[in-house]
């Protein structure tokens, strides 16, 4: 009983692929019909990765490193400082981004678009009833 429970993985995968031979065994068509929506989803699914991975590739982890340690510091010094220097930095980011546009092949204008969209936030800041603390509220803008 020891060595039934202890290799159950094995058993369940046996049976597993036992029935899913049979099944395409006997139903060609029906599978055919079942597994080709799963095959184009992972077809999309690695196309996005490819692009994922040479966006990531593109990261700068020492830069993201310093700029994470700046925004914390800057973050326990003042934090209404915090998103003033977010509201600078997405600006920058977005001026980048659209220099990416113009540069790229005329083809490629709507992927890039699809894929660099950047929400701006407009950040708001709001005084509560207790004076001498501040409220930031970010406010994202409907897409």
């Amino acid at each position: 009983m020891r060595y039934l429970f202890r290799n159950l993985h094995i058993f369940v995968f046996v049976s597993f692929s036992v029935f899913s031979a049979l099944f395409v065994a006997n139903e060609p068509e029906r599978t055919v019909h079942l597994v080709r929506p799963l095959v184009e989803d992972a077809v999309e699914l690695k196309e996005l990765a490819v692009g994922a991975y040479k966006e990531v590739r593109q990261v700068n982890l020492l830069d993201a490193a310093d700029e994470v340690v700046s925004l914390y510091a800057k973050t326990l010094r003042m934090p209404t400082l915090l998103f003033e220097g977010l509201a600078k930095r997405l600006d920058e980011v977005e001026r980048k981004m659209s220099r990416q546009r113009r540069a790229q092949a005329p083809g490629m204008e709507d992927e890039a678009r699809r894929k660099l969209s950047v929400l701006r936030i407009s950040v708001t800041f709001t005084r509560p009833a207790r004076p001498g603390h501040w409220n930031p509220a970010v406010a994202l803008p409907k897409v």
